[in-house]
Order: structure tokens, then sequence, then C-alpha cells
């Protein structure tokens, strides 16, 4: 695996945590490999202090598990994890589009399209098409207004480009979700907050649905 040296005044804590979650996040780290502090101190160029400071930031975040006499190890996805998430994602997504119907505008709407058209030009790479979905949701989240839901958002973003990806092996879901962005955004033109609402709800839905079955797939080939 490759991880970015520090070149700039940031924590070495926070550079390491934003680096090995990354990887994790981007599969570059799989599911269950087991994580040695000497490897990653030299890979990253930092002391273990901050290295370990930053492992016990993942671990209590959930990307790490710590086994005693065993050592750290990358956590699993697991259905309880990808429901747990999906739900806190639709209620927050259902929230955003409460809030932004009344204050959206044309240019907030242009930037938008702006964004899809930036995904369907990565179809080609899970990991760019996965980050820029996240750039479509949080769009939509930083123009409430709600620092409080943007920062909650933030995190499950995380969690959901780390399923996302998985997700994205499914037959069709890169082209499904362009086309489930599409129809939030034709409704969000139209100002009607049910019909957004349910445009989100079924794109939630179907998300659930792709990594739930990508999870099954690879349980039974595994």
């Amino acid at each position: 695996m490759e991880f970015t040296k520090i070149q700039q005044p940031q924590s070495f804590r926070d550079h390491a945590y934003d680096e090995i979650k990354n990887a994790i996040i981007n599969h570059v780290i799989a599911q269950g490999d087991v994580l040695y502090e000497r490897d990653l101190s030299e890979k990253l160029g930092i002391s273990r202090t901050p290295l370990r400071a930053a492992l016990q930031l993942l671990e209590m975040e959930g990307w790490l598990k710590s086994v005693p006499r065993k050592g750290v190890f990358v956590s699993h996805i697991v259905e309880k994890d990808v429901e747990e998430v999906l739900q806190l994602r639709g209620a927050n997504e259902a929230l955003v589009v409460e809030l932004l119907i009344p204050k959206i505008t044309d240019a907030h709407i242009e930037r938008l399209e702006e964004i899809f058209v930036q995904q369907e030009r990565h179809t080609g790479n899970n990991q760019s098409f996965i980050l820029m979905d996240k750039d479509f949701h949080m769009h939509m989240a930083e123009l409430t207004g709600n620092d409080r839901l943007i920062q909650l958002m933030h995190t499950l973003s995380d969690q959901m480009r780390w399923f996302g990806i998985v997700a994205l092996d499914t037959t069709d879901r890169v082209e499904r979700t362009l086309k489930e962005h599409r129809a939030i955004i034709e409704q969000l033109k139209k100002r009607d907050v049910e019909l957004a609402k349910q445009a989100m709800h079924e794109h939630i839905i179907h998300t659930r649905t792709a990594v739930l079955a990508s999870l099954k797939s690879k349980k039974e080939t595994d």
C-alpha cells in the first residue's frame, strides 16, 4: 500500500488519520487487514506516538478493531453497519431536502448539475465516482446552512463512500445512481418537497439494496 508522507503544516496525528482512513474507504487497505505500526510509521514519515493516536481515533470511530495479543485490524463491513448508517442517512437526507427547498436558487441547482456532469465523466473509476457522489450530496447539505447537520452528513458520507465502492461492483449501480441523482435534481427544480424527498428515499433504498447484494455475493465467494 502507498501513503503520502507529510509535506505541510498539519498535525502528524491528523495526517496519519486522514491517510489511513482514506486508504480504508477506497479499499486500498482491505477489510480484515492487520496494520503494523513500524510499516505505517515508515510509509507516513512520522513517529509512532502520533501514529498510535491516529489509530486510537480510527478505532473509536469504528474503522479499526484492536485485538489483544494479535494486533490492530481493519473492520469488516457487516449488514448491521449498513442498516444503521443508511437509516441515519435517509433521515438526514430528508431533512436536507426540507431545509433546502425554501432557499434553493437556480444558481444552486446549476452547481448541482455541474457536479452531476463531473460524476458522469468518472464512470470508469469507482473511487472518483464515489467521491463525486459525496460532493453531490454534501453540496445539498451545505446549502441548508445547518452546521450540525453538515457535520453529521460528513461523517455519514465517509461511511457511505466505504460502502458505496462495494455497491458499485453490482452490475448497473453506476447507471442507476446517475439516474437517481438526475431525478433528485428534477424534483428540486420543481421546488416540490414531497417529490424531492421521495426521489431521495428511492435513491437511499436502491443504494441499500446494492450494498447488501454486494456483501452477500462477496460472502458467498469467500
